[in-house]
């Protein structure tokens, strides 16, 4: 796409936004009319949230940034201890787990790979003010104070690959007071969730907070695969769930003036594998029905696990009235292991599984000052990170299923032998050739496949006695394989093959110089080839950001950050370990390799903001910002050349204010453009057997809108809107999709699926004790249509193309001195049903598509004591 293109279609979209704006602060005015008589809020009537998306503590209305916040109350009126749980209720913001440990951020529409340690997420997140890379950022919530989500770049005060935004989790802190609780969810699916806290004040001065949560439930699938392999592990059923954190604080206030922190963190997952339900002929009862009781899922040692903890320290110093600082310290490692079914059959000739195992630390440290006065609200720092990265990728499958991979390998040599007998007897390959040779409107192509069909091709196995008795007919291998088992002149049936064992197979391997092909009594042994990848990241950052209060109305931001990433990546692939019962035979996925590669990034980014109070309640804000992303390598494809850092420029406009003493709105309007996205796609090249996943670069353009709203209805009901509207235009390069199809360079423009949804909270005085009954609706309409490349196989599962409709709520009970708690809840309570995700790395070479569906109806009761 040329730059004079792409201005204009930045010129035309910057313009839809200025509309937008336009008409936005055009019916701004009909809303101030009321207030401006009488600018005092009522504070008891709207709770109004304080946030540090500035790096600040500040008045979320009063912060000119898109930030969407989910409050404690929030997170236990809808029972969720994962960002997958509480994604619905801000605008633009989606969290994908159904793989725990590759969990991925969707900010606006752009998610990032996750499978690949070569690289980084687009969108940030962090954890008591430490970033979290891949395999660590999906925690689950324990005593959680809050979640602060930042839409659009974020990288001057948050640094390291913020391009597209931030995730800000928070817990709690100490505190001097006595408290704590204990609480117990049971419900469907054999739910058991029990979780605990406890604040203690050791001295007057020194206090400790500890939590504990555990959570499992049972699968949504029953999985009856019982292969041999798996006598002495697990066989777990599809969606169980075993999930447990804990975590400790001290807290010690030297003095007046300075604090000292340090915490730790402990998170134990070890439960069933990403789900693969078979969606192909060969899974469990033909794999018509995704949302059968049952599946067949028949990986070896397969789980999902991870082993993680992290240390925390952090020391808040205040200088004098003006001046103060923050010192954070972290380091976090974790383990991780992630084997999973690829072809969601038992069918040993399609057996095939993969297993990313991740042995990674970092530490994370930043210095941090801040100076306030009259006019002037500044914070400035340093940060640093130095990441060490261990993954072994393995691809695991029986000689079943490599010779079935084989077979396809030798129909193609076939149909490309037929293909040149053809032409040389016709004289040509066209069309023109054909016609002349057999008649009219009879293709090249057409009358290949009419002679490749009629001797018997293709085969679907050579373990297949008669077809691979056929094929050594026609490949002329007969007569010299009869003479040589001591039968000359006789002809070769599949009764001989199977008489005779590997005898034909080693034959003809050494004939044709293909150790590749080997006979039947390899059955059931294990092929497997890794992909072991190191790497040393490195990333510091200074950065400096100024809130000047032009008057006591008008502010101006002004940002930058300087940000250097140095990575050292490596890769060795060592030979398949079938090799050590076949020598010779060569790797089928992945060639040996032993390489390594680095590079260099830096960036300065940064924003320009501007805020204006229209009245104590009421504030417009525009701003222009960049963000970064470092480049990085793909960890599956060994290669002395990274791929681009992403790069993002956004402008932004909103509103936020109080309405009428009663609503609370957040409106925004953006446009973005986002260069050189790292997208990770299932890529089938030719030449290649098996469809990888690969990291290609596309460019995108966003033209948005996005609205949180909060109406106080009355004291006792609150209502609650969040949607959004956008635009993506998508210029994409030329790539292979999983079915080997080239999908040429193109511009695609799609519009983000209507969603919205809407909460209300009911609070009702019996006069005793505090009863509260929360619901929330949640639509997003379908567009999986809409998607490039896609592959006919996914177009026939309909459940893949069904909107979600997912009504959840949960009716609360708490005594007058708030010691017991007792809520009744329900999630999906419509029981709507959807396919996720499907494809799988094996849908187009062994016709195995699998996916991920989602949980039914849920139903239980909690009941929380606290002291």
């Amino acid at each position: 796409m040329s730059r004079n293109t792409r201005s204009k279609t930045s010129i035309k979209a910057i313009n839809l936004v200025a509309q937008a704006v336009i008409s936005a602060l055009a019916i701004t005015p009909l809303w101030l009319s009321a207030a401006e008589a009488d600018n005092q809020t009522n504070e008891s009537e709207i709770e109004v949230l304080t946030v540090t998306a500035q790096k600040r503590v500040q008045n979320i209305l009063k912060v000119p940034v898109t930030v969407g916040t989910v409050t404690e109350d929030t997170i236990e009126e809808s029972g969720s201890i994962l960002l997958s749980d509480i994604d619905k209720f801000i605008p633009g913001f989606e969290f994908s787990d159904g793989n725990m440990t590759q969990a991925g951020v969707t900010m606006r529409g752009i998610s990032s790979p996750n499978i690949s340690v070569g690289g980084d997420p687009s969108s940030a997140t962090f954890y008591d003010d430490i970033y979290m890379p891949r395999a660590a950022q999906n925690v689950i919530f324990s005593d959680m104070a809050r979640v602060e989500v930042l839409k659009g770049p974020q990288g001057t005060l948050f640094g390291r690959n913020a391009a597209m935004g931030v995730v800000n989790m928070v817990p709690k802190s100490p505190f001097a007071d006595f408290e704590g609780f204990v609480k117990a969810t049971v419900g469907s699916d054999s739910l058991q969730r029990y979780e605990g806290m406890i604040n203690v004040p050791i001295t007057d001065n020194f206090y400790m907070r500890a939590n504990v949560l555990t959570n499992s439930q049972d699968g949504i699938v029953e999985n009856v695969a019982a292969p041999s392999w798996n006598d002495n592990n697990k066989i777990w059923d599809l969606g169980e769930r075993d999930h447990n954190a804990a975590r400790i604080s001290f807290l010690w206030d030297i003095s007046e003036s300075t604090d000292f922190q340090i915490s730790y963190d402990w998170d134990d997952l070890e439960q069933g594998p990403p789900m693969a339900v078979g969606m192909n002929q060969y899974a469990y009862d033909g794999g018509q029905n995704p949302f059968n009781s049952k599946a067949e899922n028949d990986v070896r040692e397969g789980v999902e696990a991870r082993d993680m903890y992290g240390i925390t320290a952090k020391l808040n110093h205040e200088f004098n009235d003006e001046w103060s600082m923050k010192y954070v310290l972290s380091f976090r490692d974790w383990e991780t292991v992630n084997r999973q079914d690829e072809d969601g059959t038992a069918n040993i000739r399609r057996y095939f599984d993969t297993s990313n195992n991740e042995d990674s630390d970092i530490l994370y440290t930043e210095l941090q000052f801040n100076y306030v006065s009259e006019k002037i609200n500044a914070v400035a720092g340093f940060s640093y990170s130095k990441e060490s990265v261990h993954q072994t990728t393995e691809l695991n499958l029986t000689a079943d299923t490599a010779t079935t991979l084989i077979t396809g390998e030798l129909n193609g040599v076939i149909h490309g032998g037929v293909s040149e007998q053809i032409s040389a007897m016709i004289g040509g390959d066209t069309d023109e050739h054909a016609e002349a040779a057999f008649g009219p409107g009879v293709t090249f192509d057409g009358a290949v496949d009419a002679f490749y069909t009629s001797f018997g091709f293709p085969m679907e196995h050579t373990w297949n006695p008669n077809e691979w008795a056929n094929a050594l007919n026609v490949l002329g291998f007969a007569d010299p394989i009869m003479a040589a088992i001591g039968m000359p002149g006789q002809p070769l049936t599949g009764g001989v093959v199977s008489m005779t064992g590997d005898v034909t197979y080693d034959i003809v391997a050494a004939q044709m110089g293909f150790p590749e092909i080997f006979g039947p009594s390899f059955s059931g042994q294990w092929w497997q080839e890794t992909v072991n990848n190191t790497g040393d990241f490195t990333n510091w950052g200074i950065y400096g950001d100024v809130d000047y209060a032009l008057t006591d109305k008008w502010n101006i931001i002004g940002g930058l950050r300087y940000s250097k990433d140095e990575k050292d990546f490596t890769w060795h692939i060592p030979q398949n370990s079938f090799a050590a019962v076949r020598p010779g035979v060569n790797n089928l996925l992945f060639q040996p390799v032993n390489t390594s590669a680095s590079d260099s990034w830096d960036q300065v980014t940064g924003r320009l903001v501007t805020s204006y109070q229209l009245t104590d309640d009421h504030m417009v804000f525009g701003s222009y910002s960049t963000g970064y992303k470092s480049g990085g390598f793909d960890s599956l494809t060994p290669s002395t050349e990274s791929f681009e850092p992403e790069e993002t420029t956004n402008y932004e406009f909103g509103y936020k204010g109080i309405i009428w003493e009663q609503v609370v709105a957040n409106i925004s309007v953006y446009y973005l453009e986002l260069d050189n996205f790292q997208t990770s796609i299932d890529s089938k090249p030719p030449g290649q057997p098996q469809a990888v996943p690969t990291i290609i670069n596309s460019d995108k353009e966003l033209t948005g809108v996005e609205f949180d709203i909060r109406w106080l209805v009355n004291d006792s009901v609150t209502l609650g809107l969040v949607s959004e509207v956008r635009s993506t235009d998508t210029f994409s390069p030329d790539f292979y999709n999983g079915e080997g199809e080239l999908i040429s360079a193109q511009k695609t423009s799609t519009d983000a699926s209507l969603n919205y949804t809407i909460t209300i909270d009911w609070m009702p005085d019996f006069g005793v004790g505090t009863t509260n009954f929360h619901v929330d609706y949640v639509f997003v309409e379908n567009d999986n249509a809409q998607l490039p490349g896609l592959e006919d196989y996914k177009k026939e599962v309909g459940a893949y193309f069904r909107d979600l409709k997912n009504l959840s709520a949960r009716l609360s009970w708490t005594t007058d001195d708030d010691s017991i708690e007792i809520g009744v809840w329900g999630k999906n309570l419509m029981d709507q049903r959807h396919v996720l995700s499907i494809g799988g790395l094996t849908a187009d070479v062994l016709g195995t598509p699998q996916g991920q569906i989602n949980r039914g109806l849920e139903a239980g009761i909690d009941i929380k004591y606290s002291f």
